[in-house]
């Protein structure tokens, strides 16, 4: 089935070694070589320089459905390589986009990947009439990629944003990994239960859960199954709905993103920059400092510049304007 699905050529990625800043020690030729890399030699530090460095480069981001003409995403591979490698303005996209990026990447380079959907707890992103506390799923409107390697599977989600696995996580139930060392505060883990919502509890999914500190609850973030392989038919009704619908998070928040390697060359990331709505903040060794707050859409295309490296044109600058995402005068006129 992966075969017939759209590859990216060697010269295509070729590119996205460049756009991700793949160290070059990792740059293996496309084609039958790395192939042989990915199923027989060094498949999983491959993968998870691939990750991090996504991570790192290419932000999780919804400016699209904001600062644009058309306020539409389109999840094709062509579409994508064309955002996000072609136009050099340092974009990326939202959880569909980004893991079916990656997805077409990793099957072009030889891994064998089986793409699922995810229901995501919708405590935790922010959705209109969810109760506070409640874990609640929504329906399916997130991707994750699996990738076997000699036998063994792997999580691979570079969509999910702040919060989302640093690194590619081995699928073993209850297994629990630092997410981004050296804090020893933030940990995941990957856990093999019924859901609440599920009429039928004899039917047990993988949940993905994280924590904040050693004291802390578990807090489930999306569930998956993993028998289950959706194909690119299914993940555009995903992006229809999660593009448009008045519930879905990223119709009326404005959000970007991106991971901080611990050094240019690395594979394992240490923090995270986070621009939501009106504020920037940075995550790094387990502390949240705020780096600026914003008053005005001047002030907030600068900081996605200035903080992320993502540049919009005037036209999607306009695009903007008149919707309830838009930094505007307010009543005391801080905006």
């Amino acid at each position: 089935m992966s075969q017939d699905r759209p590859h990216y050529t060697p010269r295509q990625l070729h590119a996205v070694y460049d756009r991700i800043n793949l160290p070059p020690r990792f740059r293996y030729e496309p084609g039958d070589f790395s192939r042989e890399v990915v199923r027989h030699h060094d498949g999983h530090g491959f993968l998870g320089a691939l990750v991090t460095h996504m991570l790192a480069h290419i932000p999780f981001e919804n400016l699209s459905l904001h600062y644009s003409p058309t306020h539409a995403v389109s999840i094709h591979p062509d579409a994508l390589f064309q955002k996000f490698i072609r136009q050099d303005m340092g974009r990326g996209g939202y959880c569909l986009e980004n893991n079916v990026f990656l997805g077409t990447v990793m099957r072009s380079l030889g891994f064998d990947v089986m793409s699922v959907g995810a229901r995501i707890n919708r405590m935790g992103k922010g959705f209109i009439g969810n109760e506070a506390g409640k874990v609640q799923y929504g329906g399916w409107s997130h991707i994750v990629n699996l990738v076997t390697i000699r036998g063994d599977v792997f999580v691979v989600d570079v969509g999910f944003g702040p919060g989302g696995p640093a690194r590619p996580m081995a699928l073993i139930d209850g297994a629990i990994e630092f997410n981004m060392p050296p804090s020893q505060r933030e940990v995941i883990r990957l856990r093999r239960d019924a859901i609440d919502d599920n009429d039928h509890k004899s039917v047990k999914l993988w949940i993905f859960e994280r924590r904040n500190d050693n004291d802390a609850p578990w807090t489930p973030m999306y569930c998956f199954e993993d028998n289950v392989c959706f194909l690119p038919q299914d993940f555009e009704v995903m992006n229809y709905f999660t593009s448009t619908h008045r519930t879905s998070v990223y119709t009326y928040r404005v959000l970007c993103s991106k991971f901080i390697l611990a050094d240019k060359d690395d594979t394992s990331c240490t923090g995270e920059i986070i621009l939501y709505e009106n504020k920037v903040t940075r995550v790094l060794g387990g502390k949240t400092e705020v780096l600026a707050t914003l008053k005005t859409e001047k002030e907030r295309v600068d900081a996605l510049y200035d903080y992320l490296g993502v540049r919009l044109s005037l036209a999607q600058v306009a695009g903007i304007r008149g919707m309830t995402s838009e930094l505007r005068p307010g009543p005391q006129g801080l905006v």
